[in-house]
């Protein structure tokens, strides 16, 4: 879907952040998505797009921001690069909990950022379990992060709204700092990136085109995992695991072969950290 569907050209970053989500919510609307909203600076995308969950239905609903200041990873992790330097896009799911497993959403955004990526060239992009986004192939068998996905939900009754976060680093920025336990990497230091409009209209794209409910989904899953087949240490609440991931199930859980040779199931929430031996 390109511009020729809109009443007027393509947008990209140099437009104003208004004139970016009005493009978008035009080329996207066909495929279930809108309003999309671009700002230029909020405290969190995700913490916006919940708030508006309390009194409407957030279904299609998108919001992208140039600057996040309160912006949070897992388990309340700080996440903040600096301005322009990532795509910061927060989306909106409506679901019954009686029949949705409420996780599929953020590995459903994993998944279409992966393939979008691939589409702009970036082809050894993979997801580090549950739904971190990696570079493969890197030097020492290192699997820099390039992005972070979370996913936020409220309940009422069995109806939830949900929302998932994605945070892509585009340029080089202070992430270096501010996760210093662990490698970052952005698209900039493997590539040209593309434009942050682009990026993020293909992922959009991409996730329309998933069918969340389909077992065929994790077959595409486990098909972009840099973690399956690892040798691995899990942290949980709980305990430390060490083993071998062997699969991830169709409800997102891994399953790990621990050193006893019992295979032991992981739920992502129940997860701390995991970090390859």
């Amino acid at each position: 879907m390109r511009s020729n569907e809109t009443d007027g050209p393509k947008a990209t970053e140099k437009d104003q952040a208004d004139r970016r989500g009005e493009y978008l919510t035009k080329s996207l609307k066909s495929k279930g998505f809108g309003p999309i909203l671009w700002v230029e600076e909020t405290g969190s995308t995700n913490v916006d797009l919940l708030k508006i969950s309390s009194s409407s239905d957030i279904e299609g609903m998108v919001i992208i921001a140039d600057f996040q200041n309160s912006g949070r990873g897992r388990r309340d992790r700080r996440w903040e690069s600096e301005p322009n330097s990532a795509l910061l896009m927060s989306v909106g799911f409506q679901a019954d909990t009686k029949s949705v497993n409420l996780g599929v959403f953020a590995s459903g955004v994993a998944v279409a950022a992966c393939v979008a990526l691939s589409s702009f060239g970036f082809e050894q992009i993979r997801i580090k379990w549950p739904n971190d986004i990696v570079v493969v192939g890197c030097e020492g068998d290192e699997q820099p992060k390039l992005a972070g996905v979370l996913a936020q939900s409220q309940l009422v009754d069995t109806r939830a709204s949900v929302v998932v976060g994605i945070g892509i680093n585009v340029n080089p920025s202070n992430l270096r700092e501010v996760v210093p336990e662990r490698r970052v990497i952005s698209l900039s230091d493997l590539r040209s990136p593309p434009d942050r409009v682009d990026l993020a209209e293909i992922i959009l794209e991409n996730l329309a085109a998933i069918d969340l409910e389909s077992s065929k989904f994790w077959n595409f899953y486990r098909s972009l995992s840099a973690t399956i087949g690892q040798d691995i240490r899990v942290i949980t609440d709980n305990e430390v695991l060490e083993g071998v991931a062997q699969n991830v199930t169709n409800s997102g859980s891994l399953i790990v072969l621990d050193e006893n040779g019992v295979s032991r199931e992981v739920t992502s929430g129940d997860l701390v950290s995991m970090r390859p031996l």
